[in-house]
């Protein structure tokens, strides 16, 4: 099988298992279509870090390239906001009526509904995202064409539907306490590290992560053991005109996560942003940075940006250490003004 060549082509893989279901627990309550709901405000956050590509305005993410000979991502491609960060994850009613807190008012660091609120809808997209997946290698993979022309196995294409398998059923249990939180409102059940610098920063995440080891390098989730379960801690990045925030949330008893929250609390803050972007990088494909943070870096450093993602997701190069990235997203020659 060419692998290289089937890479190549995972981005119109991946939209053969699409599906279309809202994530709130309570169907009865859904009203109006399941819509392209967004994991990062359209119209707030990816507005302020959009910028014009080509006469179009747009965003890059490390899952939109174009790929060579020499490499599966030879460069990024500009992507618009309208399916930037979406995903058919919520109905018109709960999409609306869930997130009207933030979306509608600043993110308030102090409110633990808010920070509850982004932490719910980066799970979900994920959540979302990992469905779709197992949708994929167990339906819509046998008829596509990429199961006569990719040279995949059945033996292959088994063991991905079975590891999808086995996330989906750790995740359902994480989604059960979401909602659970939900329906009580007892947003203070989740455990947050919260870092906030002022200034607009041109980057935005919503994404659940597998981090290998903790910061200083304790296992966590580097083993094979299907009887282990994940721990899967869940960062926001969102940027506005006035500052720019990260959240980092996590399940409660979840030990390897909360030592790893543990260990960045303890961090200075130029430590901190370096171990937050590093934590984005090597783990968070739901990742969007501005155009101007792009053209601001010359073509060796953007090739470096990419062999970084490249080589947390695609080789065993960082199993077993920490990774720790060359770039700083919060780094004073980022920030733009609006």
């Amino acid at each position: 099988m060419d692998i290289e060549k089937f890479n190549r082509k995972i981005p119109k893989f991946k939209k053969l298992g699409k599906i279309k279901e809202c994530f709130h627990s309570n169907h009865q309550e859904c009203n109006g279509k399941i819509k392209q709901a967004h994991s990062i405000q359209r119209n707030g956050k990816i507005s302020l870090i959009e910028s014009e590509v080509n006469g179009n305005l747009s965003v890059y993410t490390f899952t939109n390239f174009k790929s060579s000979e020499k490499s599966v991502i030879e460069t990024l491609v500009p992507l618009g906001k309208k399916v930037a960060s979406t995903f058919y994850g919520f109905c018109d009613f709960h999409d609306s009526s869930l997130f009207s807190d933030i979306e509608n008012f600043e993110t308030d660091i102090d409110k633990e509904k808010h920070l509850f609120l982004h932490t719910y809808r980066s799970f979900a997209h994920s959540y979302h995202k990992k469905k779709e997946e197992l949708n994929l290698w167990s339906e819509e993979f046998e008829k596509s064409e990429f199961n006569s022309k990719s040279g995949f196995s059945q033996f292959m294409r088994s063991k991905m539907e079975h590891d999808c398998k086995i996330a989906l059923e750790e995740l359902n249990s994480k989604k059960q306490i979401l909602d659970d939180i939900l329906e009580s409102k007892t947003y203070s059940k989740l455990e947050y590290l919260v870092y906030q610098k002022e200034g607009l920063y041109p980057f935005a995440v919503s994404s659940q992560m597998s981090p290998k080891v903790t910061y200083k390098g304790s296992p966590m989730n580097n083993h094979e053991d299907a009887n282990i379960p994940y721990e899967n801690p869940i960062i926001t990045l969102l940027p506005d005109i006035k500052h720019t925030t990260a959240i980092i949330g996590i399940f409660p008893l979840e030990k390897k996560s909360s030592k790893l929250l543990n260990e960045l609390e303890n961090l200075n803050d130029l430590k901190l942003e370096r171990a937050i972007t590093s934590l984005i990088i090597a783990n968070c494909e739901n990742t969007f940075f501005s155009p101007l943070f792009w053209e601001k870096l010359n073509k060796k450093s953007q090739r470096k940006l990419i062999d970084e993602f490249i080589d947390n997701t695609s080789t065993s190069k960082y199993l077993n250490k920490w990774f720790n990235s060359s770039f700083n997203f919060f780094d004073d020659k980022y920030e733009i003004e609006i």
